[in-house]
């Protein structure tokens, strides 16, 4: 008997989701973790080479009593309650108000936008696991106990197969710095084409610094946004970053082939560790004249997909990652604004949209999803943190409508001294086809 009204249960409410279009969407709220030692047992990046943590876990930025990844789970939370709207018509009807805060439409078509949180908790609040980190890291890991490989928050994205995901962060503001929200991008293959071949020889530096990528990020210090850049071209291709020069791999610091540390279907073979003896030549390569884009996963990142997702597009660079970040950040800066607009019409200050931050970041590379990576404020700037503190729903539901207009568009309205308003244009879906659910292995 539990089980037929389980099954009539289950029938319902696929007849509810998928009588319209549907869209799966995740919202991953940066972090979780904590930064433990030792690294053996509480590290990120798994490594089945060295059969070793490559890196401590990154649990985030913070100031006084404000975390990271507190104010993004409590943000994201929000976010997935406007989303869940979308499931029913009376829920729908409710989104519909919101929308119309956006938009002077009469009528919007209505879609389901099928949402998932990464992580529903923070370290804090599940001491008692033996493995403090396990529900939060990025990459695959082993079960101390089992040695069975458990997956990690990236190979969980891609077994939702989602249309979109929406990473949420913050960051530490430097001096001179007024706060605001920014992009979080990496290149697709033809960039890190033009690095390579720089550091090779066979390109001149202007042909990267002349490129809308040159505002490189600066890890390394006392080494310019070129030489940084280089080094995380090595980083991409062979996994060791590059001595300064950017000639030759600095085998002491490996950040492993991380195509491999997920389960998905561009994984190598398994036994490609064995291949890593003979790397003079191929994909395991520790020199760029010996490195060849061989396998599954070189096959994808040179995609037309992979070029859409990270090239080009309607922001002139970054692909549709770069759109729809963009775009979410202007629903933000717009859906903020005239939602706590005063009597008099006047709009709350707000930071600004920075320029991108560039580099070699794991969400945007090893996931299909397109994907929104943001830095939605800076903790140690009390006008940001007010806003996703104090008006997290109104910023939640300017991300809900914002991840709506990218699916089916938003003719927005343009009020008078409005800084900042949004495209409202959708991304072109159609184009990846069933992209979005092949990342899954097979």
């Amino acid at each position: 008997m539990i089980h037929r009204l389980f099954t009539i249960f289950v029938f319902l409410l696929n007849t509810v989701l998928f009588s319209h279009p549907t869209y799966t969407v995740v919202v991953d709220p940066g972090h979780g973790g904590v930064a433990k030692e030792p690294m053996s047992v509480y590290g990120d990046k798994y490594d089945t080479i060295t059969q070793s943590y490559l890196e401590k876990y990154k649990q985030g930025t913070e100031h006084g009593s404000h975390t990271e990844r507190e104010i993004v789970l409590g943000l994201a939370r929000e976010v997935q309650k406007v989303l869940k709207l979308t499931e029913t018509e009376e829920g729908f009807e409710k989104f519909t108000e919101y929308l119309k805060k956006f938009s002077s439409s009469k009528s919007f078509p209505r879609i389901v936008l099928n949402g998932h949180l990464t992580r529903n908790s923070s370290f804090e609040l599940d001491p008692q696991s033996e493995d403090v980190n396990a529900p939060y890291r990025l990459y695959d890991f082993p079960n101390p106990k089992t040695s069975e490989r458990t997956k990690g928050r990236l190979s969980y994205i891609n077994s939702l197969k989602p249309h979109l995901v929406l990473s949420l962060h913050l960051n530490p503001a430097g001096k001179g710095q007024v706060g605001g929200m920014a992009a979080v991008l990496t290149p697709g293959y033809a960039t890190f084409k033009i690095l390579k071949d720089i550091s090779d020889g066979k390109k001149k530096p202007k042909a990267f610094l002349n490129s809308p990528w040159s505002d490189w990020l600066v890890f390394a210090g006392g080494w310019s946004k070129l030489e940084n850049a280089m080094t995380d071209a090595w980083i991409y291709f062979h996994g060791y970053w590059a001595d300064k020069s950017g000639k030759k791999a600095d085998l002491s610091k490996f950040e492993g082939y991380r195509q491999n540390m997920v389960t998905w279907r561009y994984a190598d073979k398994r036994g490609w560790e064995n291949l890593l003896k003979a790397n003079s030549q191929g994909p395991y390569s520790k020199s760029h004249a010996g490195f060849r884009a061989e396998g599954s996963f070189w096959e994808r990142e040179q995609s037309k997909k992979e070029i859409w997702r990270r090239e080009g597009g309607r922001e002139g660079f970054g692909g549709d990652n770069h759109y729809v970040t963009s775009e979410l950040m202007r629903f933000v800066q717009y859906g903020v604004r005239e939602q706590l607009q005063n009597k008099k019409g006047e709009y709350p200050e707000m930071g600004p949209i920075q320029k991108p931050y560039i580099s070699t970041y794991s969400l945007p590379t090893y996931t299909n999803a397109i994907c929104a990576f943001i830095e939605i404020g800076y903790i140690n700037r009390k006008r940001d943190i007010k806003i996703l503190t104090e008006h997290k729903k109104e910023t939640a539901i300017s991300l809900a409508v914002g991840i709506y207009s990218l699916f089916v568009g938003l003719e927005m309205k343009k009020p008078k001294m409005m800084p900042v308003i949004p495209k409202g244009k959708p991304v072109n879906w159609e184009r990846y086809g069933k992209y979005f659910e092949e990342a899954e292995s097979p």
